[in-house]
């Protein structure tokens, strides 16, 4: 989909080409994502998916070249703070460096501050301390707020990671493999809080390998596979039978039920 508006993009991505260790992650790379729509980046491991989320965090660098480029909301330079306002970000290793001895509420009133926890030099406001609340209320998760992260499931602690995502009201959240670890239960509660974000406005970005994460919100799919992008269309018209065998390169079974799909 490049012929899309650029301007008015949430991200995006132009011929970019990321290397590793002697090893191209990503190649020639185009991609973009209008702020508003929900998508999911769809591919299996190692195909490049983590890496797009890297290059919106600047843990990594694509190849300095004249046609490249990378921008959130039309700018390819950013603060951590600017980004934080503009894309609330969940991911597996943000999680792990959550779990520590931090109260649910100290969690979520430490991201008006960049770090994970508080410290003597933090002053949390009133209007901090109201929007914490208004959070925990939202996700119906006020009886974590003095409870420890090292103490809750994996389910409540994800979804503890999704508020403190939406702290800065963030006009999009990127989820990077949302369900790993989660029983079906806390997994169905994951799945309801982001489509109630999506419902209420906020774009989705979900960077997955396992259709089930996919909400029915999702319209839009990429695919990737090797680095490059190997499908982009609509949900409906991607998660097929036919089209998932040749990305996984085996037989695949894809089923559809009330806007959700599963492959085995």
């Amino acid at each position: 989909m490049l012929g899309d508006d650029m301007s008015d993009a949430l991200l995006a991505f132009s011929h970019v080409t990321v290397i590793r260790d002697n090893a191209t992650i990503l190649d020639d790379f185009s991609l973009v994502i209008p702020a508003g729509q929900h998508v999911a980046v769809v591919g299996p491991n190692g195909s490049g998916k983590s890496t797009v989320l890297k290059l919106v965090t600047r843990d990594l660098w694509p190849l300095a070249r004249p046609e490249s480029s990378v921008t959130v909301l039309g700018q390819d330079r950013w603060t951590q703070w600017d980004l934080r306002a503009a894309i609330g970000i969940v991911s597996n290793d943000l999680l792990a460096t959550c779990t520590r001895k931090v109260t649910g509420r100290d969690l979520l009133l430490s991201a008006f501050f960049g770090s994970i926890g508080l410290w003597p030099h933090h002053a949390p406001t009133p209007s901090m301390h109201e929007r914490v609340d208004e959070i925990l209320a939202w996700l119906g998760l006020p009886h974590l707020a003095d409870r420890l992260m090292t103490r809750m499931s994996s389910g409540e602690a994800r979804r503890l990671l999704i508020g403190r995502a939406l702290i800065h009201r963030p006009r999009a959240l990127i989820l990077d493999e949302p369900m790993t670890s989660l029983d079906l239960g806390a997994a169905h509660e994951v799945r309801a809080t982001m489509r109630a974000l999506a419902q209420e406005g906020t774009s989705l970005l979900l960077v997955t390998h396992d259709l089930a994460d996919i909400v029915p919100e999702v319209g839009r799919v990429v695919l990737l596979k090797q680095g490059r992008i190997a499908g982009d269309g609509a949900t409906a018209a991607l998660l097929t039978t036919e089209t998932l065998t040749a990305l996984y390169d085996r037989p695949v079974e894809v089923t559809h039920r009330d806007g959700h799909y599963h492959a085995w």
